[in-house]
């Protein structure tokens, strides 16, 4: 059910106060645990002369380990809200835009931080479990930190069957939620963004792909992430023509444009 944000709660809140994104620490500084105990190994081994080719394992799997935190850290940056990656997206600067699979509002915010007059719709089933505090409450809350009382809603339901009409929004966009689908998911979520979209209407979509930065941050996960030509034929199928392709940090990011009539 749709909530439009209650303005009278902005002015309770700080405007000192950041977002609270909340995603959890194993993911944002997991990676300290094993740096920390692999490299305490290494010199407790190296400290009672053990040979090198005892202790140069650990302290590889410590160094490895350490690097995946600064990718976390410095690349990924998931408790971070970021400058739009496209300045060429909702160029016009008004329209409805879909965020799909919002969480707890972090590409919401980036929109609307660069598109003051758009009016923002945030979708998600809020099931996620890597973000604390996950629901409607927390999003409603980030977005009225940000003081987007009067222009953004947020929406409970499917991304794979969405509760919109047809041709309802100008732009969507969606960061790092559609890729944790299984491909047919995918394909019918983004069938689903292409219908609830204007003929024309423009899509921004931030997904993971193996890369040699998310190869370090997060080892043998990466044979779960779909390679960029995944992406591309989904996209093509789903009634979308992508006008640019590139990188934004240690992700992927597609600037597509519905073509359905």
């Amino acid at each position: 059910m749709s909530q439009q944000l209650n303005p009278e709660l902005t002015t309770a809140v700080s405007a000192s106060h950041s977002p609270n994104l909340g995603y959890h620490w194993a993911w944002t500084r997991g990676h300290l645990i094993p740096a920390a105990l692999f490299g305490a190994a290494t010199a407790a081994v190296a400290l009672i002369g053990a040979p090198w080719w005892v202790w140069a394992p650990l302290a590889v799997i410590s160094s490895w380990a350490f690097a995946g935190f600064l990718v976390m850290r410095f690349g990924v940056r998931m408790n971070q809200v970021r400058t739009l990656p496209d300045v060429t997206f909702l160029a016009s600067g008004t329209g409805r835009v879909l965020d799909v699979g919002c969480g707890s509002g972090r590409m919401s915010i980036s929109i609307a931080r660069a598109r003051p007059n758009a009016t923002i719709v945030g979708l998600d089933d809020f099931s996620a479990t890597y973000i604390r505090d996950h629901g409607s409450a927390n999003t409603e809350r980030n977005l009225r930190l940000e003081g987007l009382a009067n222009s953004a809603t947020v929406q409970s339901g499917d991304m794979r069957q969405m509760p919109f009409e047809d041709r309802s929004f100008d732009a969507a966009a969606s960061s790092a939620a559609i890729d944790h689908l299984q491909p047919d998911d995918i394909r019918r979520t983004l069938s689903e963004v292409s219908r609830v979209l204007v003929p024309g209407g423009q899509f921004l979509l931030l997904v993971i792909v193996p890369n040699l930065w998310l190869t370090i941050a997060y080892g043998p996960l990466i044979w779960r992430m779909r390679p960029r030509a995944f992406w591309r034929e989904a996209l093509s199928e789903a009634g979308f023509v992508i006008d640019r392709e590139g990188s934004s940090g240690t992700t992927a990011l597609f600037l597509a444009r519905s073509v359905q009539e």
